[in-house]
C-alpha cells in the first residue's frame, strides 16, 4: 500500500563546520493526519572540514561519514520528499543549509513552501522563556528527543506543529498566513 501524501514534511540537518553547505547529516519526516508516516535519514560526506565545535554539538566526526554519499548524491531523494510540499524547519538554518548545499554541489534549488516552527511556537506559546527546540520538546513532554540528532530534531519540530494546531485551533494552512500587526490607534 503506498504511503499517503504528507500534509507536511520536516527537514533537519547538522553541519560539519560554520559553512551552511557542510551538511553531514540530513533527516526528513513526513506527517499525515496528525501522525508520522515516514522517516528518512542519512549521514552525508560534506566534502568539508569538521569543526571541533560542531562535532561537540552533534557528535558527528569525519570518520563517521567515511563512505557516506555527498549531498549531490542524495539531492534527488531530498527533492522527491520536499518539492511541491509544505516543508517545516526549526528556524531558517536548515533552509539556508539546503540552498547552499544545492549551490555548492551544482544542484537545482528545491521548490517548496517553507514554514518556520520557531515562528509557530512563538504564536502558540508566547510565554515560554525561549523557543529553542530543546525547550519546546521539554514543554511538550517529548521525552525521547535527542537534541542535535537530525532525525530526532525533525520529529520534534513536526510535533511542535501538531501541538500548536491542537493548542490554538489554527489549521495548518492558516499558519502560512502572516499575522496582521495592529497599527497604533486600531
Amino acid at each position: 500500500m503506498p504511503t499517503p501524501t504528507p500534509d507536511f514534511v520536516v527537514i533537519d540537518v547538522e553541519t560539519a563546520c560554520a559553512r551552511y553547505s557542510s551538511i553531514c547529516q540530513i533527516s526528513i519526516v513526513g506527517f499525515t493526519g496528525g501522525r508520522e508516516t515516514f522517516a528518512w535519514e542519512t549521514l552525508v560526506d560534506p566534502r568539508d572540514d569538521f569543526s571541533p565545535f560542531n562535532t561537540r554539538i552533534h557528535g558527528i566526526a569525519a570518520h563517521h561519514v567515511n563512505g557516506a554519499p555527498a549531498y549531490g548524491e542524495v539531492h534527488h531523494i531530498v527533492d522527491a520528499h520536499l518539492a511541491g510540499r509544505l516543508t517545516v524547519s526549526h528556524s531558517p538554518f536548515d533552509r539556508h543549509a539546503l540552498a547552499h548545499a544545492c549551490d555548492v554541489h551544482d544542484r537545482d534549488t528545491i521548490t517548496t513552501r517553507w514554514l518556520d516552527s520557531v515562528t509557530v511556537a512563538r504564536r502558540a506559546w508566547p510565554d515560554l522563556p525561549n523557543h529553542k527546540l530543546g525547550t519546546l520538546a521539554r514543554h511538550l513532554g517529548l521525552t525521547t528527543h535527542r537534541h542535535h540528532d537530525a532525525l530526532s530534531d525533525a520529529r520534534a519540530a513536526g510535533h511542535v506543529i501538531l501541538h500548536a494546531i491542537e493548542q490554538t485551533g489554527i489549521v495548518l494552512a492558516d499558519w502560512l498566513t502572516p499575522v496582521r500587526r495592529r497599527k497604533r490607534g486600531d
